[in-house]
């Protein structure tokens, strides 16, 4: 069956977007397996979102401060558009980068709002009704 154009263009931008996080966070995932960096992160349970947010503070945000604005800029509007969606994407995205902590869904969803705001990005609201 033939894709639409719609669905072809939605193909795109998901790449486009995973290719902005990787210019992001390769570098980091490369040295993660390192002796020096796992003694420095320690232990990250991936569900505690303290642990998280250092984890992140150490390593990306400084990366996430090294590159352009303009970059900056469509790195936090990606991860705006994640942020909207049902977090299959960033799930599937992160799963496989075969990140040092963070190797489960359930890890994924609880990373996933911790590296958004830890670089930026204003994430909706959410509404608990019952």
């Amino acid at each position: 069956m033939r894709k639409t154009a719609r669905e072809r263009l939605a193909e795109r931008e998901a790449r486009a977007r995973s290719e902005l996080l990787d210019s992001l966070l390769d570098p980091w995932i490369g040295g993660a397996g390192n002796a020096a960096t796992l003694a420095r992160l320690g232990p990250v349970d991936p569900l505690d979102a303290t642990q998280v947010a250092r984890a992140m503070r150490t390593d990306i945000v400084p990366a996430m401060a090294a590159v352009t604005r303009e970059t900056q800029t469509r790195i936090r509007a990606a991860l705006t558009v994640l942020a909207h969606s049902d977090g299959a994407e960033f799930r599937a995205y992160w799963l496989d980068l075969r990140p040092p902590f963070g190797t489960t869904e359930a890890e994924a969803d609880a990373i996933f709002p911790v590296l958004a705001k830890s670089l930026g990005v204003r994430l909706p609201e959410t509404t608990t009704e019952g």
